[in-house]
C-alpha cells in the first residue's frame, strides 16, 4: 500500500509508536517507532487485520466502534510482540483525514513505564533518590508540579512517575505536545470539536482536557505555548470547565496537572512571553529535575540498563571495555540520557563482536571530556585497580581524575560526583585510592 502525502508527514511526526487504520479494518501503515517496539516492520503489517496486535481480539473491536461513531477514544488493552511478549499500552485513537478526504484511524502507543524499564530513573546517587522522594510527595497530593530540567533529563519519566504514584494511577495519563500546538490548532485539540465547527471538521473530536478526565494532563515543553492561547489555558485549569469549538454547552473535567520545560520560565515572564498567573497556577509544587552530569554515579548503571534493552531488541549481548566507561564517566552530558541512549545505540551498531571500545563512543564537540592537560588517570600506575571489574575500575579511574582535578580534596569530589563524602571513603578504601593525593592538598 502506498503512503500518501499526509500519512506520511503524519508518521514521520509521531515519536511513539504510531498506526494507521483504514475504514476495512485493515493496518495501513505504522512507523519505525512502532516496528521496534514490538518487532515487526511495515511490509509484514499492511493490511493485516485491525486487531493483528491485540493479545485477545474482540468482536465488536475499539476499531470497528470508532468508524460507526467516528468518535476518539482513549482505551488500555494488552497487546503482544513478534517474539510472544504481553505490553499493556494506553492507545489514543483519532480520526486522520488525508489530502483526498479520505477518513483513517490513528492509534499512538503510550507503555506505562514501571521501575525496571525507566531509564532516566535507574541508579541510586544521593541526588536521584532525593529526587524520588520529591517525586513521591508530589504524587501524595493533588496540586499542580512544574518539572523544570535540560533536556533529555527524564521530565516526561517523572511526570509518569507522580502519576502511577498517585490517586489517579488508574486513570489515563495524557500528555500534551506543546511544540505541536498552534494558535489554529490548539483550542481543538485541547477542548475538542463538534462536527461543522470549522471547513473540514467533519465529525465531533473529543479533546485532550476530557481525555484525561479523572487522570492526569501531562503539558510536555509548556514553555512553547502561544502567548495568545495562555489564557484559555489558565481558565480551563481554574475552572476545571471549557467549551468544544464551535459547542454551545461548557463541559467539565477534572483533571490533575504537570507541566515541564528545559526553558528558563523566569525570564520568559520578565520578557512577557509567559504569563505569570499561568505559571504559578503551574507551579505550584516546583521540583527541579537533576541533570545527568549531577549524577555521575549512575552512568555504569545506566549504561548496563540501556544496552540490556538494545541487546534484547536485536538478540545480542555488549559488554563495555573499561576504558569506554571512562570516556563516558567524564562526559558532560549535554543531551542527559537522551543522549547517552543515542551514544549506545550508535556504539552497538558500529560494534562487530558486542564490545563497546571507546572509540565507538562518538561524543559530541559540545560535551567534549574535560581538559586534557592534567595527566589522564588511566596512565597512573595504582596498585589493585587490574584486580577489578571493569565498571568498577573505570569508576576508580574517574575518581583518581577528579583526585587530581581538584589536588586531593575530598569534599570537592564528593560535591562534584553527587555523593556523601561517607561514600567516597568508601570508594577510595575499596578502590585503595587514598596514599597518592593525600600527601597534596587534601583537606583531610
Amino acid at each position: 500500500m502506498s503512503r500518501t502525502p499526509t500519512l506520511s508527514s503524519l508518521l514521520l511526526a509521531q515519536r511513539k509508536p504510531f498506526l494507521v487504520i483504514d475504514a476495512e479494518g485493515r493496518i495501513r501503515d505504522v512507523n519505525g517507532a512502532l516496528e521496534e517496539a514490538f518487532g515487526l516492520d511495515q511490509v509484514r503489517l499492511a493490511g493485516c487485520s485491525c486487531c493483528r496486535l491485540d493479545a485477545v481480539a474482540m468482536e465488536d473491536c475499539r476499531h470497528r466502534r470508532f468508524f460507526r461513531d467516528l468518535e476518539p477514544y482513549v482505551e488500555t488493552h494488552a497487546l503482544m510482540t513478534a517474539g510472544g511478549d504481553i505490553r499493556f499500552a494506553q492507545i489514543q485513537g483519532f480520526p486522520v483525514i488525508d489530502e483526498d478526504a479520505q477518513v483513517y484511524l490513528g492509534e499512538a502507543l503510550h507503555f506505562p513505564k514501571s521501575h525496571s524499564d525507566t531509564p532516566g530513573m535507574v541508579g541510586n546517587s544521593a541526588a536521584l533518590r532525593g529526587l524520588k522522594q520529591e517525586l513521591t510527595q508530589a504524587a501524595a497530593t493533588d496540586v499542580s508540579v512544574f518539572l523544570g530540567g535540560e533536556t533529555g533529563s527524564g521530565k516526561e519519566l517523572a511526570a509518569e512517575f507522580i502519576h502511577r504514584h498517585s490517586r489517579r494511577a488508574q486513570g489515563p495519563f495524557v500528555v500534551v505536545d506543546c511544540t505541536v500546538l498552534s494558535e489554529d490548532l490548539f483550542e481543538s485539540e485541547l477542548f475538542g470539536h463538534v462536527k461543522g465547527a470549522f471547513t473540514g471538521a467533519i465529525g465531533h473530536k473529543v479533546g485532550l482536557f476530557e481525555l484525561a478526565d479523572a487522570g492526569t494532563l501531562f503539558f510536555d515543553e509548556i514553555g512553547e505555548l502561544p502567548l495568545s492561547q495562555q489564557p484559555k489555558l489558565l481558565r480551563a485549569l481554574e475552572t476545571g470547565v471549557f467549551r468544544p469549538v464551535g459547542a454551545t454547552k461548557t463541559r467539565r473535567a477534572d483533571v490533575r496537572v504537570v507541566s515541564a520545560t528545559h526553558q528558563d520560565v523566569q525570564a520568559m515572564m520578565q520578557r512577557g512571553e509567559f504569563r505569570q498567573d499561568l505559571y504559578y497556577r503551574l507551579a505550584v509544587l516546583p521540583i527541579a529535575i537533576p541533570p545527568l552530569r549531577a549524577r555521575r554515579e549512575d552512568i555504569p548503571a545506566l549504561v548496563d540498563h540501556l544496552l540490556l534493552n538494545i541487546g534484547a531488541n536485536n538478540n545480542r549481548g555488549y559488554r563495555v571495555e573499561q576504558d569506554a566507561m571512562r570516556k563516558l564517566l567524564l562526559y558532560e552530558f549535554p543531551g542527559n540520557v537522551r543522549e547517552m541512549r543515542n551514544l549506545l545505540h550508535l556504539a552497538a551498531a558500529l560494534s562487530p563482536n558486542g564490545v563497546i571500545t571507546q572509540d565507538l563512543i562518538r561524543l559530541s564537540d559540545t560535551g567534549n571530556e574535560p581538559s586534557p592537560a592534567r595527566k589522564p588517570a588511566q596512565e597512573i600506575r595504582h596498585p589493585g585497580l587490574e584486580q577489578l571489574s571493569p565498571i568498577e575500575a573505570a569508576e576508580a579511574g574517574y575518581i583518581m581524575d577528579l583526585l587530581q582535578r581538584h589536588r586531593g580534596s575530598r569534599t570537592e569530589v564528593a560535591a562534584s560526583m553527587s555523593i556523601s563524602e561517607r561514600t567516597l571513603y568508601r570508594k577510595l578504601k575499596r578502590y585503595r585510592l587514598n596514599l597518592p593525593y593525600e600527601r597534596n592538598g587534601s583537606d583531610h
